[in-house]
This record gives structure tokens, sequence and C-alpha cells, in this order.
């Protein structure tokens, strides 16, 4: 019996030192900042499995933001409409739960969130180690 114990532990301990697991029920937030010029507003309606937010129209120069727990397979991705037509959108994952994603697209966890900006040029992403944006997805005319 005392074997077993020892190996369930083992197998414990090393299950919870993936990196992945590791975030599991950690804090997040997904921040939106509408910098579009000539005063456009921006639409945008961000979606999980769980729920969505409901349709925002964001001011020039304001930010929304929420938060959430993270879960295993935990993905939010989000539309933006451009004003003042709302005819150019950008669809795109906001947020996946994966270390890979939080380094490589949100730049790390501190601070835990991913900073999302919408501009004329496209849809960037501010890396939270330097502070620099990224540009990341183009607008699409349908």
């Amino acid at each position: 019996m005392g074997k077993i114990r020892i190996c369930f532990l083992f197998l414990f301990f090393i299950s919870i030192q993936r990196i992945d697991s590791i975030l599991t029920l950690r804090r997040f937030n997904i921040a939106i900042s509408n910098n579009l010029g000539g005063n456009k507003k921006l639409m945008f309606n961000c979606r999980s499995k769980d729920g969505s937010t409901a349709v925002e129209f964001l001011p020039v120069n304001d930010v929304y933001s929420t938060h959430f727990v993270i879960y295993p397979k935990t993905l939010i991705w989000c539309n933006m409409w451009k004003g003042p037509d709302y005819v150019p959108q950008a669809k795109f994952d906001a947020f996946v739960g994966s270390k890979s994603f939080i380094d490589s697209v949100c730049g790390g966890m501190k601070p835990n969130t991913c900073f999302w900006q919408a501009q004329d040029s496209g849809i960037w992403v501010r890396n939270n180690t330097s502070g620099a944006f990224k540009f990341m997805y183009d607008w699409d005319t349908l």
C-alpha cells in the first residue's frame, strides 16, 4: 500500500509540473483598446464556450477590460468592426489557455493581461515585457 501511495504522489507531482496545468485556475484579463483615427468607434464582441459579451461600442481612446479564470482548454475569440460603417472586420483568438500563447502573443503573465489594440492598420497586441505593440491581424473587408 505504501508503494502505491508513493507512486501516486510521484505521478501527481509530475502531472502538476506541466506548465499548462500550472496556469489552471489563475485569473487573467483581456483588454481591448480603441486607437482608431477619425473619432471612429470600435464595435466588438468576444466569446468563449461558456458565453459571450454583449456587442460593445468602444469610443476612441477608451479601453474595455474583462477578467476570467483559466481552465484547461480556455479559448476566447473576438470579432471587431471598424466604424463608422462597421464593414471592415477582424476575427481572432484573443486568448488561448496555454503558456506558449501567453508567452508568444501576450508577452508573459506579468501583468496578467492580454492587451489588444484596434488601429486603422489592423489589430495589434502589446508585449507585456517590452511594452511594444506587435501587428497581428489585418482588417478584412467583406
